[in-house]
């Protein structure tokens, strides 16, 4: 299970170079807002456009803001992809809503 961390921490991560914060939120609850600064990327799209993307760094922070109920499944996609430093954010996406 991956730790989680704060959306605060998630943005100070993200600010620094440190982290990525991934939106895997799908396209139909992304009408909510955007994460500034997030790479988006559809549930079902993790393996192709995740993996061609020059932001992404295995061995960097990975802060995942998805939907509760696909968060184990995200984390396992993620792992089986090589990344090992996997986060989740507390409160999720209205969390960082209030801390951007």
């Amino acid at each position: 299970m991956m730790r989680e961390i704060s959306a605060a921490q998630a943005m100070e991560h993200a600010q620094r170079g440190d982290a990525v914060i991934l939106d895997v939120r799908p396209q139909v609850v992304r009408h909510q807002g955007s994460v500034p600064g997030a790479l988006v990327v559809e549930p079902g799209e993790l393996t192709g456009k995740l993996m061609a993307n020059p932001r992404v760094d295995r061995d960097a922070e990975v802060a995942v803001v998805a939907l509760n109920a696909q968060t184990d499944e995200i984390e396992s996609s993620l792992s089986r992809l090589g990344f090992t430093k996997l986060v989740r954010i507390a409160g999720g996406f209205m969390a960082l809503r209030g801390s951007a």
